[in-house]
């Protein structure tokens, strides 16, 4: 019975040493998910923060072009124009 109960001895022991395991990359799972979430919202954040400072950019550059000498500022009112047309599809593609 001596067998048996190291035996018995050895594999509560490791049973005990995968609990542990368990138990600490439980843990760890739970603390990454917490990481995860938080690096998420904060690219979203970064992501947001790019596409306002992108608008403001354009709208600089838009500035800028106007502000400038005439030949910018006709190229600038010819880019205007364009996209003014394309806004005009769009709506009408839209109303149909």
């Amino acid at each position: 019975m001596g067998a048996f109960s190291d035996k018995s001895k050895v594999l509560a022991h490791e049973i005990d040493k995968l609990l542990g395991a368990y138990q600490s990359l439980r843990q760890e799972n739970e603390e990454l998910e917490i990481r995860l979430k938080q690096s998420l919202q904060a690219l979203t954040l970064a992501e947001n923060r790019i596409v306002e400072l992108e608008k403001e950019v354009d709208g600089m550059k838009v500035a800028t072009a106007l502000s400038g000498d005439d030949r910018r500022r006709s190229d600038a009112k010819v880019e205007v124009n364009r996209m003014l047309r394309e806004i005009d599809k769009c709506l009408a593609l839209l109303n149909d």
